[in-house]
């Protein structure tokens, strides 16, 4: 089941975006709306619109904090690092980094031709694991931590613990513990400090210098061509990866390059195939990307839109791929992509890896699995004909459309009030449904009718009028969740014995979503009357479920416990209007009072004498307030 887990792409939609969550959670899209717990931080390009947390529950996706000092040309580096927790083991979690040459949208999915590279590392005293992967984690890990100083974090760090930011704490202490002995160089890269053709390089001369016989260059974007003096006008990058590769002593003098492409969008390639093929420095043969057979099916056609150089020595014999090398990622083959080092003005945010496959064979004849050309999209026709070859539409980079406002997100209170977080953040309208400003209080805002889970929020920056959504956090701590329905005994049960997970999601769930501002039907549980309840079948029902709460706490694991304490009011305060809760209330007896007997409450929370167990009294005396049973004499003190 998935911790927490950070994500950075240039581009993201909701279809992509809401099945990764699921997939990563378990739970489908309604249940993590109810939940309103963030699992996921995304960060993309700030040209890129919002994905709302009520179109995409439970993750976050963050703006920059100020766009003017970014410090790269585009957001483009593709990378996920997500933490795992096994439910069947305690102190036994996994880690996975995700390295992309595709953007997290259904178009990469169902259209394009894209890579993708994945390590994954279990995290427990008894695995003997691997240097390398926990170099990489490493390397993530400082990757996302330079992104997150340049974005807007407070809604993660949001006095909740809904909010992400404990369990981002628990995948950043599993992360930690890759920091050991023996280590290892990782083989993640990124262009913070250095270009990814420059670490290549570095990285092939650390392994060795061998000179490889065959290369295989292929992009999703060429750039335009630049005019050579006194000659004609021709793409000039190719060449000086070959240049670098056989000055590095990595690439033989007359090795066979290859240049795959898109033949409907190659840019400046398609006018040059001539001249590259004829060029008296080195022949480079553009060829047509293809999509392997045993991927996707006979005939089925892609667009390339993967980024990978993959070279070797090819033996004579076994068509095995000796000496290989392997770099896929996010750098397209232009200037920004490839040879700049981040910068606002020429250079792109990049992640890549180098790696150095052994097994692979060139041969078809050999394992399929280990067929370059099932694993690399290598395998289509030269292109000779110019007039087959198009450069594509120019693509030019849309405005921001993603700024961080002055506040990240408002509270709203158990008597119907939004509040501040920060009331030093500036002059801020909130708007209501109609678009009209909200009165402001002392502390926030006036709003009319049941809990938003969005508002609309306007400020003025410069001379410019800007209008950004930012989610409610409900009295509960839940983020820009559904409200919560009347519940029963049984059900609040139901929803506390999936902990730390999720209850089933039951049928006719999601149906009716509220939106952004619910209405009237969606106002939370009314007063409702005991049917036939006897006041021993109350005892009865309450005194299991007390019985049951019990068992389950005391298996709480420390760092779970604040989240426990948080569902435990959140289930017990949907139930506060429950027939076997009235009854209690017409009996005038306090059912919950067992509940702070030692022996029900774990070693860690079993008094007041610690934080834990001062933060459990404190959530036990909110859900009595709820349930108006707070002045009442307690359950084991009746005759």
């Amino acid at each position: 089941m998935g911790e927490f887990g950070w994500i950075c792409g240039f581009s993201a939609d909701a279809g992509f975006i809401n099945q990764a969550a699921e997939r990563f959670t378990t739970y489908a899209a309604a249940q993590r709306a109810a939940a309103g717990q963030i699992r996921l931080a995304l960060m993309l390009d700030p040209s890129q619109p919002v994905l709302l947390p009520t179109v995409v529950p439970g993750v976050a996706h963050l703006p920059l904090q100020d766009l003017s000092r970014k410090p790269f040309r585009l957001l483009h580096a593709k990378v996920a690092l997500l933490g795992f927790r096994d439910a069947a083991t305690a102190g036994r979690h996994h880690l996975r980094l995700v390295v992309s040459t595709g953007n997290w949208t259904r178009q990469t999915l169902e259209e394009s031709l894209d890579l993708a590279w994945r390590v994954d590392l279990e995290v427990a005293p008894d695995v003997a694991d691997d240097a390398v992967s926990r170099a990489d984690m490493m390397a993530a890990q400082g990757l996302f931590a330079w992104l997150l100083d340049l974005h807007d974090t407070r809604l993660l760090e949001a006095d909740t613990p809904l909010s992400g930011r404990d369990a981002a704490d628990h995948v950043d202490q599993w992360i930690a513990r890759c920091n050991r002995a023996p280590r290892a160089r990782p083989r993640l890269l990124d262009t913070r400090s250095r270009s990814l053709l420059d670490q290549i390089i570095a990285g092939l001369k650390r392994e060795g210098g061998v000179a490889r016989s065959h290369l295989c260059m292929g992009s999703g974007f060429y750039e335009a061509a630049t005019v050579r003096k006194g000659g004609t006008g021709t793409p000039v990058l190719p060449h000086k990866i070959v240049k670098r590769l056989k000055a590095s002593q990595a690439l033989s003098p007359r090795a066979r390059v290859d240049l795959y492409v898109n033949p409907q969008a190659c840019q400046a390639i398609a006018g040059a195939v001539d001249h590259l093929r004829l060029d008296a420095d080195h022949p480079i043969h553009v060829r047509a990307a293809a999509a392997p057979a045993a991927v996707f099916g006979a005939g089925h056609e892609r667009t390339l839109h993967a980024k990978f150089l993959f070279s070797s020595n090819r033996s004579t014999t076994t068509g095995a791929c000796n000496s290989a090398w392997l770099y896929l990622g996010s750098g397209n083959l232009t200037t920004a992509g490839l040879l700049n080092a981040a910068s606002q003005a020429g250079g792109n945010l990049e992640a890549g890896i180098l790696e150095f496959p052994e097994g692979l064979s060139w041969k078809k004849s050999a394992d399929p699995s280990r067929w370059i050309e099932n694993l690399l999209p290598i395998g289509g026709n030269t292109l000779d004909d110019l007039p087959s070859l198009q450069p594509g539409d120019p693509w030019v980079p849309p405005p921001p459309q993603h700024v961080a406002a002055p506040i990240a997100y408002l509270v709203w209170t158990a008597d119907g009030r939004l509040t501040r977080p920060d009331p030093t953040a500036g002059d801020v309208e909130v708007l209501d449904e109609a678009g009209t400003a909200c009165a402001i209080t002392a502390d926030g805002y006036t709003w009319s009718g049941p809990a938003p889970r969005l508002v609309r929020v306007r400020w003025v920056a410069g001379a410019e009028a800007r209008l950004a959504w930012v989610p409610v956090i409900d009295a509960h701590g839940r983020v820009a969740a559904t409200p919560l329905p009347a519940i029963d005994l049984d059900h609040a049960w139901t929803q506390l014995a999936a902990f730390p997970g999720l209850p089933d999601e039951e049928e006719g769930e999601g149906e009716g979503d509220p939106g952004i501002f619910p209405d009237d039907r969606h106002t939370g549980p009314k007063r409702r009357t005991p049917r036939n309840l006897t006041p021993g079948t109350a005892i009865r029902q309450m005194m299991m479920l007390i019985e049951q709460i019990a068992a389950q706490q005391t298996a709480v694991d420390a760092v779970d416990w604040t989240a426990w304490c948080n569902r435990l009011e959140q289930s017990l305060f949907q139930a506060r209007q429950c027939p076997a809760v009235t009854c209690f209330v017409q009996m005038q007896l306090n059912p919950l009072s067992p509940l702070r007997a030692p022996a029900f409450r774990p070693d860690f929370a079993e008094d007041a004498g610690t934080a834990a167990g001062r933060h459990y009294e404190q959530t036990l005396r909110r859900i009595e307030l709820a349930w108006e049973t707070h002045d009442y004499a307690p359950l084991e003190g009746r005759q």
